[in-house]
């Protein structure tokens, strides 16, 4: 059974590389959605908020990725 915990961890390693990354991009577009029903106003604040988020989140996993040690 152990080799079908490694096939599978390396099938997920092969589409998700960070899971941190990759979950707080999920968080964020589902706050975004939530945000942008109950929340905020206009339209045009929705896409700007979206990118926002998700730029920072870039950022972070670069400034994080950058200090890891190789």
């Amino acid at each position: 059974m152990n080799w079908l915990r490694t096939i599978t961890r390396e099938l997920v390693g092969l589409v998700v590389d960070d899971v941190g990354f990759a979950a707080a991009i999920v968080a964020w577009i589902a706050c975004a959605w939530i945000l942008s029903a109950y929340v905020l106003p206009p339209a045009s604040w929705h896409a700007v908020m979206l990118f926002g988020g998700l730029a920072l989140i870039l950022l972070e996993s670069v400034v994080r990725r950058a200090g890891a040690p190789r």
